[in-house]
């Protein structure tokens, strides 16, 4: 799929596109009435949760890597390693079927993020360990964002997303900052 012309879009999308990296999933949003606003706003509002990033980031890498979403996955391996992911850590997310070797709670988050890309819900063991180790509003951060991301890998996925050759999300740890 194809760029929009700037010139054709609404003074507010072309707006917030210039403060936005310019990546494949907000070009193409931005062509779709009323979606990049919301959808940015959204993503915006994620990134000051209290949820730990590092651990938002394990489950959005593992969630992409269960999902196929090569695109997702791409973008959110440069900003897992900007919010402390190490590079052993993102190995053991990408390849254990199911990841045993990283600390309990990142265990926990990747086997939530499979569960619920593979299920679409949680079993009531996962369901009860998440509420164990999180408080309420966390795990609700926690479910939300992995909830969202699955939007975003199926769309990505979906509209053959582009992996920009610049990696414009390579120094962040927020795709929503330029």
């Amino acid at each position: 799929m194809s760029s929009p012309e700037p010139a054709s879009l609404p003074d507010d999308v072309r707006a917030r596109l210039a403060t936005l990296p310019p990546i494949s999933i907000y070009l193409s949003l931005a062509e779709v009435p009323g979606a990049l606003l919301p959808w940015s706003d959204l993503v915006s509002a994620m990134y000051t949760w209290e949820l730990d990033p590092r651990l938002r980031e394990i489950g959005i890498c593992r969630q992409a890597r269960t999902a196929r979403a090569a695109y997702e996955l791409h973008q959110h391996s440069f900003i897992a390693r900007n919010n402390g992911v190490s590079e052993q850590e993102l190995e053991a997310i990408l390849r254990e079927p199911v990841v045993t070797s990283l600390d309990p709670l990142a265990n926990l988050v990747c086997r939530v993020a499979d569960e619920l890309e593979t299920t679409a819900t949680l079993s009531e063991s996962t369901h009860e360990a998440v509420l164990a180790a999180f408080d309420e509003a966390r795990a609700r951060e926690l479910l939300l964002v992995l909830s969202f991301y699955s939007a975003v890998g199926r769309y990505t996925n979906a509209t053959r997303a582009v992996i920009e050759p610049d990696n414009p999300l390579s120094h962040t740890a927020n795709p929503n900052v330029r």
